[in-house]
């Protein structure tokens, strides 16, 4: 799972404890019964003729004095671009034009920024300045694990992504976070996202692998190394079948030539191994595209 995959699924999934986390006094004044999420905010109109897609936006009623409904937008970004600034600024101006609603704008850092701040895009024409335009940034790189392991599962899993320079035992912080994750996740596919980031950005060097499995070992760590088996179990099966996909297409392609984008989203919305068995097999007879029924 690529980085905007995962991070828009967690954000969906963990939208409230992201805002709590980063964002208290704005978490205070939404109603979170009304949550939801608008999707796919497709812009054909920019600037410069392309098409963007906004990562999340969602749609929530402000409890503060006369409740209306406000739109909270996150870009997820690897790390800064020097032309982001224009961009967030542009988003903000469509879903503003688009909505009528007021915007609230976050960016979320996933290596680089600069912890929790503000940033701006400023504009300005004959040495006057005409719009300044400030949205709130998440910079994880920055920011110090131990400051939000324990505010949430998310927080937990986030240190992943900060800064563990000061932490002494980083061993026994990863086995916290998975700690933190373990027990304040009941959902299955809730608690895969976060165990996946730590799995995914935290890695350990060898030497590191072997101590951490034998302190693992150790009595009270049982449900961590369940967690961390059932996850390896899952990434195996979810390789499978994402191979299994891969050879699908490309026998479609060698004996049909062109396949469609609509056929190539039906193949990847397959999840199932004997299912995607049994369209291979297929191959072998079907005359056509339209034969191997995936329309």
């Amino acid at each position: 799972m690529g980085h905007d995959q995962l991070f828009k699924a967690l954000l969906q999934g963990h939208f409230r404890e992201f805002l709590q986390l980063f964002f208290r006094e704005v978490a205070d004044r939404l109603d979170f019964r009304t949550l939801r999420f608008l999707d796919k905010e497709l812009f054909v109109d920019v600037p410069d003729g392309g098409t963007r897609v906004a990562d999340i936006v969602t749609e929530i009623k402000n409890l503060d004095g006369e409740p209306e409904v406000v739109l909270v937008h996150i870009e997820v970004q690897a790390r800064p671009e020097r032309e982001f600034a224009r961009r967030m600024f542009e988003y903000y101006t469509l879903l503003r034009l688009r909505r009528r609603r007021p915007v609230f704008p976050i960016v979320l850092y996933l290596r680089g920024g600069k912890g929790l701040r503000e940033e701006e895009y400023v504009e300005s024409l004959f040495e006057r300045e005409l719009s300044r335009f400030r949205y709130a940034s998440v910079g994880l790189a920055q920011l110090k694990p131990q400051e939000y392991l324990e505010v949430n599962p998310l927080g937990a899993a986030l240190a992943a992504l900060m800064n563990r320079s000061g932490v002494g035992d980083p061993l026994g912080l990863r086995v916290a976070m998975l700690r933190e994750i373990t027990e304040g996740v009941v959902e299955d596919a809730k608690k895969f996202l976060l165990v996946n980031v730590v799995e995914s950005y935290f890695r350990l060097a060898d030497d590191d692998a072997e101590r951490y499995g034998h302190l693992l070992m150790l009595e009270g760590h049982e449900e961590i190394r369940e967690m961390e088996m059932t996850w390896a179990d899952e990434m195996m099966e979810k390789g499978r079948i994402a191979e299994k996909r891969s050879t699908l297409l490309r026998l479609m392609e060698a004996k049909f030539g062109h396949v469609s984008e609509a056929i190539k989203l039906r193949i990847e919305a397959l999840e199932v191994p004997e299912e995607l068995d049994a369209y291979v097999e297929r191959i072998l007879t079907a005359s056509s595209i339209d034969a191997m029924g995936l329309g």
